[in-house]
């Protein structure tokens, strides 16, 4: 069984497939205060895939009322939408959302021995106002196995007092979703793209400032409140800026195609979107969309923000965030030399393969999933339950020992 809340989960629609397909595997994803767009992703893969089974149900706060997917409740006990005690369950969001807590809870009073797995982002050590500290280090004490998408993710919760194990298992790309095109119109303008929120601490500012002084097209795809700085961009440059809606997920790679190069020019702001009077340090927690980029053979440049380095690697070029003279620069190098722009093409294709699969990432999770059920079966019936466990005591260690447990 697979939780999920909030209203950007259409992404771990490909995960889910992805599992679906092994053939040893049964899927029932409970969600909720999920987009209408994930709704109907979840009907294709249930009508193609009979081994997948999907239950949006209601919630009792939501990320539109409080601005946050921590503040996400189930209105129902969402362990009643599985008949027989499954053989894990993997809850799709940090330690200390609420939605975590309640999942946790229930699962430990219906089915005492099924293994819980954990997916953590966070890579900044942040502490949270009260009560999410205590259901943050409930859930450290609980869970069975963490899935970081990042070393700095693992970093980040052996900081914060989890010793128990864990894989680095980052997010995917369908590559046969995301995949290279034909070449479209050779003679046309080089194009740069953009493919998320326009928001502040996307540097939007930046990289239309970058493309005018470098004379670029530039192509946005999303929605947001930098929407009429856009606008204003397309007044003044008109044919050279464009703006698309949200694309379909089916729709996005024709868009990747068509840009020579993704920019992702990310810069760290404080958000505070939990309580007003509590700042919180925002920096990029993977860039998904690098990856998707990546699997259609396109270039891509990003800021030195977060994870952004990390995940673009071998494939793109880094800048200094907020330099958007050296984001400019990384523009122009890309447009003027061919060579270049082929071998991170090539890098990025490489990467991906080797990295980045969604059908390789679910065979490591089903890896750890089933060493997970082959050691609770092998304790003894005398054992006590894992929520009847004495809490976890972690030793203070070195950020080099912390990290040990990367695989």
């Amino acid at each position: 069984m697979v939780t999920v809340v909030g209203a950007r989960t259409e992404h771990w629609i490909e995960l889910f497939a992805a599992l679906a397909n092994r053939p040893d595997v049964t899927v029932t994803v409970v969600a909720a205060d999920v987009s209408e767009l994930t709704r109907t992703e979840l009907d294709l893969v249930s009508s193609r895939s009979p081994s997948f089974r999907y239950h949006v149900v209601p919630h009792l706060l939501g990320e539109g009322r409080t601005g946050h997917m921590a503040s996400v409740l189930f209105r129902t006990d969402v362990s009643r939408f599985v008949e027989n005690p499954p053989d894990v369950v993997h809850i799709i969001g940090e330690a200390a959302y609420l939605s975590t807590w309640q999942v946790i809870r229930s699962c430990r009073r219906r089915w005492p021995g099924v293994p819980v797995s954990l997916y953590a982002a966070q890579n900044i050590v942040i502490r949270f106002p009260a009560p999410f500290p205590t259901i943050e280090r409930y859930s450290y004490r609980q869970v069975d196995h963490m899935f970081p998408i990042t070393p700095a993710a693992l970093y980040v919760l052996r900081v914060k007092g989890y010793s128990g194990s864990a894989s680095v298992v980052p997010l995917g790309v369908d590559p046969e979703l995301f995949r290279p095109e034909p070449a479209g119109d050779v003679n046309r303008r080089f194009t740069v793209g953009f493919v998320g929120r326009l928001e502040h601490h996307k540097g939007i500012a930046d990289l239309l400032r970058a493309a005018e002084s470098v004379d670029c097209d530039v192509a946005f795809i999303g929605a947001g409140a930098l929407r009429p700085l856009v606008e204003q961009a397309i007044e003044h440059r008109p044919g050279r800026v464009v703006l698309h809606s949200w694309a379909d997920h089916h729709d996005l790679p024709g868009h990747l195609n068509r840009m020579d190069a993704l920019a992702l020019p990310s810069i760290e702001i404080v958000q505070r979107n939990i309580l007003p009077w509590v700042g919180i340090p925002l920096r990029e927690q993977f860039g998904r969309v690098l990856v998707e980029a990546m699997a259609c053979g396109t270039p891509v440049v990003g800021s030195d923000v977060g994870e952004i380095p990390h995940v673009i690697g071998d494939a793109g070029l880094t800048f200094t965030a907020g330099d958007w003279v050296g984001l400019a620069n990384c523009l122009s190098r890309l447009r003027d030399d061919p060579e270049l722009a082929a071998t991170l093409s090539a890098n990025g294709l490489a990467r991906v393969n080797r990295l980045f699969s969604w059908a390789s990432i679910a065979d490591a999770m089903c890896d750890a999933w089933n060493g997970l059920r082959d050691a609770g079966d092998r304790r003894s019936a005398t054992s006590l339950p894992r929520h009847r466990r004495e809490p976890q005591r972690t030793p203070r260690t070195t950020a080099a020992q912390q990290l040990e447990a990367k695989p």
